[in-house]
């Protein structure tokens, strides 16, 4: 796992868990980072791809990176949006999460899923089609494309499964920005877990910073970090 820290002179903290094979190096993160630098300390949080573990491999490191921040507010991406939601820290904020990987719209029966995801290998061998720029945004890079992961492992499936059905119930203090579009993951599970009022839509693919409608959106989502879903 990797840590950036952009610092701009900001007093207020801000943690953003990206998504699986989210780099900074990506010109569309960094416009993300860009973004939310102009108002907070950036810390940017690398998920490693391929896991065995998602408490030891991601949770685990998030929370604790988080006891030496004070007061922070709290952003996720997909399955960084996944893994914010099961930190627990008593300096958290507000919290937004970003296409927020709860659930996957899934290609076969879950039974079918779950048997895959019962066999005992951890080398990656399935492959994954969906992460094109049709799916991830009008804005995708050929970098950001040509770097996206293009197979999981069984062992990586049964932990995904595992935390997506070990959520903790959803915060008072916590929005989320989807596409009903989106064909990663499945944004019923958000509706599922928030009300209405905490839920704002956009038009574009999985990345809303990899989607054209990108600056017609992300004012909002600074508010929300900053003030609340009240502001929604």
């Amino acid at each position: 796992m990797q840590i950036r820290v952009y610092d701009e002179g900001a007093t207020q903290d801000c943690l953003l868990v990206l998504g699986w094979g989210n780099r900074c190096r990506h010109q569309n993160v960094q416009w993300l980072v860009d973004q939310l630098a102009a108002a907070y300390r950036v810390h940017a949080v690398e998920l490693p791809t391929h896991i065995t573990d998602y408490r030891r491999e991601w949770v685990g490191p998030v929370q604790e990176y988080t006891a030496d921040l004070g007061r922070f507010d709290l952003l996720g991406h997909s399955a960084g949006g996944l893994t914010a939601a099961h930190i627990d820290a008593d300096g958290i904020g507000n919290r937004v999460y970003l296409s927020p990987w709860w659930d996957t719209d899934l290609p076969a029966p879950r039974s079918v899923l779950d048997a895959v995801a019962s066999l005992p290998i951890t080398k990656p061998f399935i492959p994954i089609d969906t992460l094109d720029a049709d799916a991830i945004g009008d804005l995708a890079t050929a970098q950001q494309l040509a770097e996206a992961p293009s197979s999981v492992s069984p062992a990586f499936l049964r932990t995904v499964f595992r935390a997506q059905r070990s959520l903790p119930p959803a915060r008072d203090a916590a929005a989320a920005f989807c596409s009903l579009t989106d064909t990663v993951v499945d944004p019923r599970a958000v509706g599922e877990r928030l009300p209405a009022d905490r839920i704002r839509l956009y038009d574009g693919g999985h990345e809303l910073f990899s989607s054209s409608g990108r600056e017609d959106t992300v004012e909002m989502v600074l508010d929300a970090l900053q003030h609340g879903p009240d502001t929604l």
